[in-house]
């Protein structure tokens, strides 16, 4: 009896020790998490395919190497039902991206690209699934990017860029199928070209690009889910050679021993202030002295009996100077 109680009394004390906290986990089923942010665009002449492979499975394990990468596209049944699209949709082979951190899984990005053939007309689906195990351990299909596939679109040609006071103007050669365009731009910072606007005509105004800064310009047409390749690209450096504009709204008072000359201010974020030109008693225009800041001039060389004429121009900080205002008379 004593043998017993201590044969017990030694299992309990090993259970004890082995330190096991919880219940116990059944094993992973090792199927990925469904995806969903998978696009599909025409591009040229073939279907440009993007998404990311998912971090974990659908019990929350983390990845570490995919087995397969199934990315289909077919003609889409109406009503849709995956079975029956995923019977005659055609397999395109992709690799399965390398190994990826255990301790800390992350989506990876994938793409592809699809040639057209066979495709021309057609309303397609396309949709991709993943496994980590061979055999039956598919993911759900992702979302379907849903394509009703052109002929494909020519890129813009043409493209002339030619700097304004208001921005850097575009300008190329439409495109018939186009029902609109993409404009994109690529500055000295971007890696990339990036999306600057959009315009349902062959031109376009850049009113974000800055002077002095070189950048280079493409143009992408667009057609429903089609675009086309971009244009060549086309550069410029766009150079302020454009003068603010011309001063308004004069007034002219006599006063005791002054006249005092005023104006609206101009709007232009550049303007680095005015000259202020003088005709007395009908003779020729002079500018009197230097550039002035603040839309007002107070001209004390004045003389009782005379007339005098005022015209002003505004001035930008690249020195470029507008027109001379409406003159302004009064006598003295």
């Amino acid at each position: 009896m004593r043998v017993a109680r201590l044969a017990i009394f030694s299992g309990l004390a090993l259970l004890d020790g082995c330190g096991y906290v919880g219940p116990v986990m059944p094993p992973s089923a090792q199927i990925p998490a469904q995806l969903k942010d998978l696009v599909a665009i025409e591009r040229g002449n073939k279907i440009e395919v993007s998404f990311q492979t998912p971090a974990r499975t659908t019990d929350g394990v983390a990845i570490k190497k995919f087995s397969e990468i199934d990315l289909r596209i077919g003609p889409a049944p109406v009503p849709f039902d995956f079975a029956k699209w995923a019977e005659t949709a055609k397999a395109r082979s992709l690799n399965p991206p390398p190994p990826g951190d255990p301790l800390d899984p992350k989506p990876m990005p994938m793409t592809a690209s699809i040639p057209l053939e066979g495709l021309l007309g057609k309303h397609v689906t396309v949709a991709v699934r993943t496994a980590i195990k061979r055999g039956d351990h598919y993911s759900a299909w992702s979302n379907r990017a849903v394509l009703d596939v052109i002929s494909p679109l020519d890129a813009p040609t043409g493209l002339k860029l030619t700097a304004s006071a208001d921005g850097v103007v575009l300008d190329w050669q439409g495109i018939d199928a186009a029902e609109g365009y993409r404009i994109l731009r690529q500055g000295p910072l971007d890696k990339n070209p990036i999306e600057i606007g959009s315009s349902d005509q062959p031109h376009f105004l850049d009113t974000t690009s800055q002077f002095d800064i070189l950048y280079s310009y493409e143009v992408v047409a667009l057609n429903s889910g089609a675009e086309s390749l971009p244009s060549k690209p086309e550069t410029l450096t766009p150079i302020d050679t454009f003068p603010p504009s011309v001063p308004s709204g004069l007034t002219a008072l006599a006063g005791p021993g002054s006249i005092e000359v005023s104006w609206q201010r101009s709007p232009e974020a550049d303007l680095a202030g005015y000259y202020v030109y003088r005709s007395a008693n009908g003779g020729p225009f002079e500018r009197q002295g230097d550039m002035v800041r603040l839309p007002a001039f107070s001209d004390t060389k004045v003389e009782h009996g005379k007339t005098y004429r005022y015209q002003i121009s505004s001035l930008d900080k690249k020195n470029n100077e507008s027109d001379k205002s409406a003159t302004i008379e009064v006598v003295f």
